[in-house]
């Protein structure tokens, strides 16, 4: 705590003389908080400069009366670590995540599933933003749900689609489909200081790095576990469902189809400031079951050349899985 109030009133003392004379002292307090977590957790901070970035930062906010006033010049910190991925949540924001869907009154995404050819198990997966834990649990059942209603039709292989995913909360659509990653390490993530850790599926519980817990009261297990997959990606596939993508790399007779990822390969934490906003603030980069450290976007396994035309696009992509459950590769 001493070298906290040291490192404020060293800044303090050193912020431009307009924002020192006119700015309330709870309002530098907070950005300099702000600040703070950003240099001691963020993904990027041996690579940033810091003494510019509070410098320009305070600058920014010198005219701010209010801590609402300093959102613009705490957004434009985030953008200066040049992760992509770093995000302020005000408190407004951040609680509408947390009550979920149902009290926002909006409708609980859901997976969707069926029978290609009477041979081929198809799932549509999603996005998920919510953090309410009962939403997140009853998303994740009915993907297992789904994938337990197909598997009782003896399919040749699965098809996982995440083509429109665009990220959100990864841990209900990894808990969803572990039936078909099985039990283990799939997705991991190494720190600024490159120390990896893995999220862990067993026995219908996703446990990930922070020490939380996703319990499935009935998980369920594939008949055929060594059943061939095909994951649908593209160029709007991103963040969290770039992780679940990363998740299937390394499963056996598994290939990733599509075209290069949207690059947000990398894992947020959640920090909550004096007023009750949130930095939520990339803190690591995937590494997948192999021990390949990401931070870009995923090349696919099997590349296609797109159309303009979705129709045919979606033609290509089903054409392209279906070959490869047929004739599987390692």
């Amino acid at each position: 705590m001493k070298k906290l109030l040291s490192v404020i009133a060293f800044l303090f003392a050193t912020a431009p003389l307009s924002f020192a004379q006119t700015t309330p002292d709870s309002v530098k307090t907070y950005v300099i908080q702000a600040l703070d977590i950003m240099k001691n957790h963020s993904l990027n901070k041996q690579k940033v400069d810091w003494e510019k970035l509070y410098t320009t930062t305070l600058e920014a906010a010198r005219d701010a009366k209010t801590i609402r006033e300093t959102y613009p010049a705490l957004n434009n910190a985030l953008e200066e670590l040049g992760d992509r991925h770093s995000r302020f949540f005000p408190k407004e924001v951040f609680d509408a995540h947390n009550v979920g869907y149902k009290s926002l009154g909006r409708k609980l995404p859901m997976p969707s599933g069926h029978m290609i050819d009477k041979k081929y198990a198809f799932i549509l997966v999603p996005p998920f933003y919510m953090f309410e834990k009962d939403e997140q649990l009853a998303y994740a059942d009915s993907l297992q749900t789904i994938i337990r209603q197909l598997d009782a039709q003896n399919p040749k292989g699965w098809i996982i689609d995440l083509r429109l995913n665009d990220g959100g909360n990864m841990h209900p659509l990894l808990a969803g489909l572990a039936p078909i990653l099985g039990e283990g390490q799939f997705i991991g993530w190494q720190s600024a200081d490159n120390v990896i850790t893995y999220d862990t599926v067993r026995n219908g519980m996703v446990r990930d790095v922070t020490g939380g817990k996703y319990f499935l009261a009935t998980p369920y297990t594939i008949k055929n576990t060594k059943a061939p997959v095909s994951v649908l990606v593209s160029d709007k596939t991103a963040s969290s469902a770039e992780m679940i993508a990363g998740a299937f790399i390394g499963r056996p007779k598994t290939k990733l189809i599509g075209t290069y990822t949207g690059s947000l390969t990398t894992s947020n934490e959640l920090y909550k400031l004096s007023d009750g906003s949130y930095l939520n603030l990339t803190v690591s980069t995937m590494v997948d079951r192999t021990g390949k450290v990401y931070g870009h976007g995923i090349t696919p396994d099997i590349a296609l050349d797109l159309t303009n035309n979705t129709i045919t696009n979606g033609y290509l992509y089903i054409r392209a899985a279906i070959k490869h459950i047929d004739k599987p590769k390692k």
